[in-house]
């Protein structure tokens, strides 16, 4: 199964969510995708580029795919051949959301992996499974250098870092999941301390002249003084 990797991760003002969040499915299973914006999801439409076909399709239209439900699209009975591909939020404007390639699959098992970039400094956890929901004994990849024996069928990366994107995949004897990558975003910047307004430092400068005249005065008072 031949895997389409994920392109454009632009920022937008919509989040697409996939549900669940992971990128391989088995044959036959199904995922929920939706568009979210702060103010309101009007406008936004779900899309795909398939794998075979290379063609862009608009869920629910008649040569679309999958099933509308309010704000979301329901893609169900996955097939290998129909379904694998890269998903999107577009707006009438224009406007897209990150993309993320999904990944459907006819082997004895399959590697969960998030589907949408996760945070810089997080944890994330990736699963080799059958397709009854059992983990198995593998050893995790990155491209084609191994990264660790996993006899509970999971690798969990730490502080999760740019440098850790990449490909990833699970095999066990001769078979193996399909790859697929993991994206890292950077987490929101910190808030910056305020600025001092321009008021504040005339009121400021104001302060330290009165200040100053006082301390030059009684200076010249006390040597007047001493003098006499």
């Amino acid at each position: 199964v031949a895997v389409l990797l994920v392109s454009g991760l632009k920022v937008s003002a919509v989040s697409l969510n996939v549900s669940p969040n992971r990128q391989q499915f088995f044959m036959g299973e199904s995922f929920r995708l939706s568009c979210k914006e702060e103010q309101s999801s009007a406008g936004w439409t779900l899309k795909r580029i398939s794998a075979v076909g290379r063609q862009i399709e608009t869920c629910g239209a008649a040569k679309g795919f999958g099933r509308p439900s309010g704000s979301s699209c329901i893609v169900s009975d996955l097939s290998p051949s129909a379904d694998r591909g890269v998903y999107w939020c577009e707006h009438s404007s224009g406007q897209s959301s990150i993309k993320v390639s999904i990944t459907v699959s006819d082997r004895p098992f399959i590697m969960e992996i998030p589907a949408l970039p996760v945070m810089a400094g997080s944890h994330v956890t990736l699963r080799c499974r059958n397709r009854n929901g059992s983990t198995i004994p593998v050893n995790f990849f990155k491209y084609s250098t191994p990264i660790g024996a996993a006899p509970e069928g999971e690798f969990t990366i730490s502080n999760v870092q740019q440098a850790d994107e990449g490909f990833y995949w699970c095999s066990a004897g001769q078979a193996a999941s399909p790859s697929s990558r993991l994206n890292v975003r950077a987490p929101p910047p910190t808030n910056a301390p305020p600025l001092v307004s321009v008021s504040t430092l005339v009121r400021l400068l104001c302060h330290l002249v009165v200040i100053s005249t006082y301390c030059v005065s009684t200076v010249l008072m006390v040597s007047i003084y001493c003098c006499s």
